[in-house]
């Protein structure tokens, strides 16, 4: 026997959620006539926000899904700090990614703490340099605080003699989260407004700033227009 394993990741309050839940688990139902079992993790900062059910019907003509959840905000600090899974350090990043988005100095320092936490946490090598790319393109920053960050990291590895990634794969990490960024905004304005003038398009790969995309890409979701969104562009730099 095999099942499908369908899983959501979700960092913000949708409406319109459990109704992809439910859309997604029978889609997979039908093209592989296959039990499917979904899963929700909810990484949103709403404690009473917990949607694990869809339904829908017509007289006697009912439908229900029920699927599984797990709330991020549910798990303990302390508990995250003393477990050797290697998803409690991803958990870890995503809260303090949430809880710093408006001071990126205290983002910072979460971001090197977390970081020095993965050599003595005890992970082999591989699994320190997986979750090191993780946080740093989770936990994003402005260009002279990523400055700063690095800067703690490269001492504190010539103290270790242990580096976790060199200059050019610091460099291609960077340039690739910026580039995904990038594309995934594109994608979300053409999905909402059908076509993106060449002159956003133009704008967008002009910025260098991968803090700043991110700002743009949440904006993305709820942005009345294309003319709306030109124009944060202008606000936010």
């Amino acid at each position: 026997m095999w099942l499908l394993i369908h899983i959501e990741v979700q960092s913000q309050y949708d409406k319109q959620f459990p109704q992809r839940m439910f859309i997604y688990n029978y889609r997979a139902f039908d093209l592989y006539n296959k039990p499917v079992i979904s899963l929700a993790i909810l990484g949103d900062d709403s404690k009473k926000w917990r949607p694990n059910s869809y339904e829908y019907g017509l007289g006697k003509s009912k439908l229900k899904l029920d699927f599984s959840i797990i709330k991020l905000q549910d798990y303990s600090w302390e508990e995250l700090e003393q477990s050797n899974n290697i998803f409690s350090i991803v958990v870890m990043a995503h809260l303090k990614t949430k809880a710093t988005t408006s001071n990126l100095s205290e983002r910072e320092q979460w971001k090197w703490n977390l970081s020095r936490l993965l050599y003595e946490k005890g992970y082999n090598r591989k699994e320190i340099t997986d979750l090191y790319k993780v946080i740093d393109l989770m936990m994003t920053l402005s260009e002279d605080l990523q400055l700063q960050f690095e800067n703690k990291l490269t001492q504190y590895e010539e103290e270790r003699k242990m580096p976790l990634l060199t200059n050019i794969e610091r460099r291609a990490l960077q340039k690739g989260a910026k580039e995904n960024c990038q594309e995934n905004i594109l994608d979300l304005l053409n999905i909402r407004f059908n076509s993106v003038p060449k002159s956003i398009e133009d704008s967008l790969k002009n910025i260098d700033d991968l803090a700043f995309l991110k700002q743009l890409h949440l904006a993305t979701i709820s942005v009345k227009s294309l003319e709306d969104f030109e124009q944060l562009i202008n606000n936010l730099r």
